[in-house]
């Protein structure tokens, strides 16, 4: 069991940005939303998740999320995606704590099958189970046996950051590939790679049309 799961989103008008140039603002948007809603989907179709909080300054995720039985924690102004995590992770501390699994939103080829993979691999005591993206550089998942087992370092690098913090606090370190999740939406390469898979999303889909023509 894993009690809570972290879903950080960014304002739909503002996430993937480096994929401005292929989408229209209004689709760009869409997409944003259609990705956050895909993955709280997917989490609650795990059984071995309690709680679901979504942390985001996009009020139409905080809304949506409650609506749909999760938790919403409104993120600070100037905050950043490791801020806005680590305004989870004390939030959860004073709930209880617990195993704590943190998953962006920008994962459309994972499926509920592999997030149960993963999750089957975070028993035990100490320890921290890192899925990295596709370069190895850096996380697209993350397992804590609690909320203060490490401090959050996603950006350039931070698969290495976050499993020298693991092997510094002498927690046992699961790295797991898995090829679903450790793709991400983020480039256009990764973008083109994602669209000759069978995505459902419905822009992405619609792309896939479109570039096959």
């Amino acid at each position: 069991m894993i009690p809570w799961a972290i879903l950080p989103v960014k304002r739909y008008s503002v996430g993937k940005s480096r994929l401005r140039h292929l989408f229209s603002d209004a689709e760009l948007a869409e997409l944003n939303q259609q990705l956050f809603e895909s993955t709280f989907t997917k989490l609650q179709e795990l059984p071995g998740i309690d709680r679901i909080m979504v942390v985001s300054r996009e009020e139409h995720a905080l809304e949506w999320c409650k609506f749909h039985g999760g938790e919403a924690l409104l993120e600070d102004e100037t905050s950043s995606l490791n801020l806005a995590i680590s305004k989870a992770q004390k939030h959860i501390r004073q709930a209880g704590g617990g195993r704590v699994l943190v998953l962006p939103s920008d994962l459309p080829l994972m499926t509920t099958s592999d997030l149960i993979k993963l999750t089957c691999l975070a028993e035990g005591g100490r320890k921290l189970v890192i899925v990295p993206d596709h370069y190895q550089s850096g996380t697209n998942a993350l397992i804590m046996s609690d909320p203060d087992l490490i401090r959050p370092r996603f950006g350039s690098g931070s698969f290495r950051k976050h499993t020298r913090q693991a092997m510094e606090k002498n927690a046992e370190l699961v790295v797991y590939l898995n090829e679903n999740i450790q793709w991400d939406l983020d480039t256009s390469l990764e973008l083109y790679r994602i669209i000759k898979t069978q995505s459902e999303l419905t822009i992405l889909s619609q792309l896939r049309k479109e570039t096959s023509l």
